[in-house]
């Protein structure tokens, strides 16, 4: 579904991103966007994210590890390493 915004430019060039479409993207104020300009008539702008960050929730559910885990892993791959 494509929704729709009709939006005025400051006279800084500031555009508002609605908040509920914020909302959807999980965008708040210390994220970055990205823009493109397409075919010199078509701004697109996306949510930047970390090429890190996995979209399709593939470690949802999963618990961070505790640093007693991760000195245990340290140990274990860098036997040397104290």
């Amino acid at each position: 579904m494509t929704e729709k915004i009709t939006q005025k430019v400051s006279s800084n060039g500031r555009i508002v991103i609605p908040k509920e479409w914020r909302d959807k993207l999980a965008i708040d104020d210390k994220n970055e966007v990205e823009m493109e300009l397409k075919d010199d008539k078509t701004i697109l702008v996306k949510k930047k994210t970390h090429p890190l960050e996995i979209e399709d929730n593939l470690f949802k559910g999963v618990t961070p590890f505790t640093e007693e885990e991760l000195d245990e892993a340290k140990k274990s791959l860098f036997p040397s390493v104290k």
